[in-house]
């Protein structure tokens, strides 16, 4: 079966994470040994090695290639709202952009348009506050998902309504050596669930392309989703929205509910009864009670049904050095 995207890295050398490798990196937070469940919207996840919050990109590009240099095993974190963090130690760099890529202008064009640009840290809730503020519509389909920019783009993240795909101009990125890169739309393939971005780019920042509307009616549009959002989804939970993809021409929420998986539960992880689609965490779930009711919900569907899911979230996952 398709187990979907995982994201393993290798336990590195000891010399490699000595606390000497933030000697002449300045502008940047350092937190040594972070629990991940602090900055997972599950709300579980071990401790990294090290969690680093560059303030600027300049900050940025200078941790990037500090990394390369030492070969440090390296994840972009982001808002941390489609990942599955290891319970265990994990001996990793976590990179968080929330400070670093925090920008978001407004811009009219000549000829009535308007633009966003939007820093990759941007949390998609104040994004929207912003469009409210500023009478902009547009993105009225990213109401109520957790994440940042950075996140929703590399998903492609939409719904039925809309994708980022539909109003993305060009995309700002950086390399894991610190070079930097723009992407027009044209050049990005976009698709369900990713935005097709090259493989190892961090997102920097986007430009968006949107129009004016009235407040009062982006207003009441952004209520009338998140009204339907709250009465068919469990966002009152730690989750990380939904888990698996839909197959071509199928839901996957409606397959695992006639598996009759909806309340199932493995620890404190349950099946949403709201949404069949969603995993959420009760209060004192496990990265392992997670990834255990994932496993059997896509050993039941490919039972019942013969179609294998595919993981719409990250697993993140260490692998101790022998």
């Amino acid at each position: 079966m398709n187990h979907g995207s995982r994201y393993r890295i290798d336990f590195p050398a000891a010399d490699r994470l000595d606390r000497s490798f933030v000697d002449g990196l300045p502008g940047i937070e350092f937190r040594w040994w972070e629990p991940l469940a602090r900055h997972t919207t599950f709300r579980v996840g071990g401790p990294v090695w090290c969690l680093a919050r560059p303030r600027d990109e300049d900050a940025l590009e200078s941790l990037m290639k500090r990394v390369r240099e030492r070969s440090i095993p390296c994840v972009v974190l982001g808002g941390g709202s489609n990942v599955l963090a290891p319970d265990e130690p994990w001996e990793v760099l976590a990179v968080q952009l929330n400070l670093a890529c925090s920008g978001l202008v407004v811009e009219d064009l000549e000829g009535g348009g308007v633009q966003v640009h939007a820093g990759a840290g941007v949390g998609l809730s104040r994004l929207l506050r912003c469009c409210l503020r500023s009478g902009l519509g547009g993105l009225e389909f990213l109401v109520g998902i957790p994440g940042s920019i950075g996140g929703a783009l590399v998903m492609n993240a939409g719904t039925r309504d809309g994708c980022m795909h539909d109003v993305l101009e060009w995309v700002e990125l950086m390399d894991r050596g610190g070079r930097r890169r723009r992407l027009n739309v044209s050049e990005i393939p976009g698709g369900y669930r990713s935005m097709g971005l090259p493989e190892g780019w961090i997102v920097l920042m986007a430009c968006l392309n949107l129009r004016r509307t009235p407040v009062a009616r982006a207003k009441a549009a952004m209520r009338d989703i998140m009204k339907k959002r709250r009465s068919g989804q469990p966002v009152e939970w730690a989750s990380a929205g939904c888990v698996f993809k839909n197959p071509p021409s199928l839901s996957a929420g409606e397959l695992i509910d006639r598996a009759g998986l909806k309340g199932f539960r493995v620890g404190d992880a349950e099946v949403s009864t709201k949404h069949a689609n969603w995993i959420i965490n009760r209060g004192r779930a496990t990265a392992s009670d997670i990834l255990c009711l994932i496993r059997h919900i896509e050993g039941e569907v490919f039972r019942m049904f013969g179609v294998s899911l595919e993981r719409e979230i990250r697993v993140l996952e260490s692998q101790p050095g022998t």
